[in-house]
């Protein structure tokens, strides 16, 4: 009974502190993280443009981002795709250069490829010193 007790005062402190983390909210600065839009370089954010999609297997080997500002020019972006919140690849640009920006895109390879099914989530992130 003890024993039991004890499972239960650890399992609910361990609640409470998930739920207060949880709660946190995100703020801008060199590196974020969240859904916040805002990027200290980027303050309307990125875009999605599209995926490379292979039809001959069905795989996503790549993903195209766009609309990044000219401000954010010598940071990295980084890109991280997820399934069910477990990341399944990742990528960066370093450094984003001119021909990345303004009306540029960039592309980052997702090694191995996965099919579009196995991909929930992207996250894309900014960091470095340019644009803060």
């Amino acid at each position: 009974m003890r024993r039991m007790l004890a499972l239960l005062a650890v399992g609910a402190l361990s609640a409470l502190a998930i739920g207060s983390a949880a709660a946190l909210g995100v703020n801008g600065g060199a590196i974020q993280a969240g859904e916040d839009l805002t990027l200290t370089c980027d303050p309307d954010g990125v875009q999605v443009l599209g995926w490379g999609l292979e039809t001959d297997d069905g795989k996503v080997y790549s993903v195209r981002i766009g609309g990044i500002s000219d401000a954010c020019q010598g940071n990295t972006l980084f890109v991280r795709v997820t399934d069910d919140g477990l990341t399944i690849a990742s990528g960066s640009v370093d450094p984003l250069l001119a021909a990345h920006t303004g009306a540029g895109q960039v592309v980052v390879s997702i090694p191995g490829g996965y099919s579009a099914a196995e991909i929930n989530d992207i996250h894309v992130f900014i960091e470095g010193p340019n644009g803060s």
